[in-house]
């Protein structure tokens, strides 16, 4: 018998090799897309360029900022989300030059936010529909543009927000959509008017916009809010406070962006 030396069939080997660095390849970059997220800052559904977005960490102590960048001409963003499990992460959008201001320059009184969970998806937009979302839920927790609170408190906080607001969207969330929610009741005549009354302010639907919506926002106690968020926060927790004020701001704003909606306060979402 001829007995040949064994010869490993090193193309097959080489083939294996090249499968499985491309793996592991995949594998790496599936890992990189989950740490980072992307998104767009929109103001009044425009996009909002040269604002800086920043990325916390909230819990019990004070935030943890995570990441922060600056918005392209498009509002596109994109943040590292490393190091953050488990934790509720939301991203804070401050000033820019809003698309849908044709006077331009930048706006230092915009002041938007998203809280996105533990789990934020890929895809997220900050709008004055998520700001809405995201203070209601959250105002027993917000001070200023910081979120600190008890874990269970700002978990279930957190996982109210979707309810609102489309976090993939800025668009509506799913439960706001409900009958019970919906048509039959005033709750998104008046999720609508907010989005309204900060879109004016945002995009300086008149000259005095924001000064108009400060004025109106400010607490029976403290100074005028100074950014849109703070506005915000403001009308949440002194919902029946000055309310035709707000209205009133809202109305000029529906008719400057030609918008069709409006509703009376007291805002009362939840």
């Amino acid at each position: 018998m001829d007995l040949k030396p064994s010869v490993p069939n090193l193309g097959s080997a080489g083939r294996f090799t090249v499968a499985a660095f491309a793996i592991s390849a995949l594998l790496w970059a599936a890992t990189a897309s989950a740490d980072s997220i992307e998104g767009q800052v929109l103001g009044a559904g425009a996009p909002i360029a040269k604002s800086t977005v920043t990325l916390w960490s909230a819990s019990a102590d004070a935030p943890k900022q995570l990441a922060q960048t600056q918005t392209g001409d498009d509002g596109r963003f994109t943040l590292s989300a490393e190091g953050s499990p488990d934790s509720i992460l939301y991203i804070v959008a401050k000033g820019g030059v809003p698309a849908g201001n044709k006077g331009g320059g930048d706006n230092p009184a915009i002041a938007l936010i998203s809280v996105v969970g533990s789990k934020p998806p890929a895809q997220v937009v900050i709008n004055e529909m998520t700001t809405v979302a995201s203070v209601w839920t959250n105002a027993q927790f917000l001070d200023g543009a910081a979120i600190k609170g008890n874990a269970l408190g700002l978990r279930i906080a957190a996982s109210n927000v979707p309810n609102f607001v489309g976090l993939e969207t800025g668009g509506w969330g799913s439960a706001i959509q409900d009958p019970l929610n919906g048509p039959q009741t005033p709750t998104m005549a008046n999720f609508a008017t907010l989005a309204d009354v900060l879109a004016g302010c945002v995009t300086r639907a008149t000259a005095n916009a924001c000064d108009k919506l400060f004025v109106a926002a400010t607490p029976t106690t403290g100074g005028a809010p100074t950014d849109t968020l703070a506005a915000a926060e403001s009308i949440a927790r002194y919902p029946w406070y000055r309310p035709k004020q707000l209205t009133r701001c809202s109305i000029r704003s529906i008719q400057s962006r030609k918008a069709r909606t409006c509703a009376p306060f007291p805002i009362c979402l939840i």
